[in-house]
């Protein structure tokens, strides 16, 4: 039996997540939010309970629901940019993190540590430096 998500793998399943559903318009979010687990187990060897898989979702859908002001969050830090220029790997990391931080109440170094080391995972060369300095605009 598996044990679950530690706490990384639930942020980097939560992330994929919001990364997916930004492909579908608004109308097909909540369908595919269902159709986010048809199998357990997922390519780099993680094991997904079903607990684990309606947290997530839950999570997803929270997320979805506060897209509005989370968007303006992260707008409202961009320098010369407009959130439509953002990749959607860091736009995606971006939205899980500034939740964390005003939803989840997480503290700041948590939030970021963890938003970046996700973007050095998923992300290009600079996107853990580009996270962060998002970041740390929207927690100061």
């Amino acid at each position: 039996m598996s044990k679950g998500l530690n706490k990384r793998q639930f942020r980097t399943e939560v992330f994929k997540g919001i990364f997916e559903l930004d492909f579908y318009n608004e109308e097909y979010k909540s369908e595919q939010l269902e159709l986010l687990y048809d199998e357990n187990t997922h390519p780099e060897g993680v094991t997904v309970t079903e607990k684990d898989a309606e947290e997530v979702k839950g999570k997803c859908d929270d997320i979805i629901k506060n897209l509005d002001a989370i968007d303006k969050r992260i707008e409202d830090s961009l320098d010369k940019w407009t959130i439509n220029r953002i990749g959607k790997v860091e736009l995606a990391i971006l939205r899980v993190a500034v939740y964390e931080y005003d939803y989840d109440k997480l503290e700041a170094p948590i939030v970021i540590n963890e938003a970046v080391e996700i973007a050095k995972v998923y992300g290009g060369d600079k996107s853990g430096s580009f996270v962060n300095g998002v970041m740390a605009k929207i927690v100061k």
